[in-house]
């Protein structure tokens, strides 16, 4: 780890001494930590996948969707705008008639 928060000494040739941030930790303490600490490393994975290959993909993934989502949304906007510019003609075309006017 980079932030070396965990130090070991030996205390005596069948004593080791570790320290968490400075305060010595029995080897229950120690344990339940490595534990907390894997827990925690499962948990990321599942968030962000368990390799640099599967990361890979899956921000390629996201991307493609990002794109489609973009490309759907253009396709709303022109949609809009169309029905937007036939209302427009709809309503010419009946105020035309409502002066007497015919196609």
């Amino acid at each position: 780890m980079s932030e070396e928060r965990f130090t070991f000494g030996a205390v005596s040739p069948n004593v080791a001494m570790i320290k968490d941030n400075g305060e010595p930790m029995d080897i229950g303490e120690v344990v339940d930590c490595l534990n907390e600490q894997q827990a925690t490393i499962r948990k990321l994975q599942d968030l962000c996948g368990e390799s640099d290959g599967e990361n890979a993909k899956l921000r390629q993934e996201i991307k493609e969707l990002k794109a489609q989502l973009r490309e759907k949304e253009e396709d709303e906007r022109l949609y809009a705008n169309e029905i937007v510019k036939l209302n427009k003609e709809a309503k010419e075309v009946l105020d035309f008639k409502s002066l007497g006017g015919d196609y």
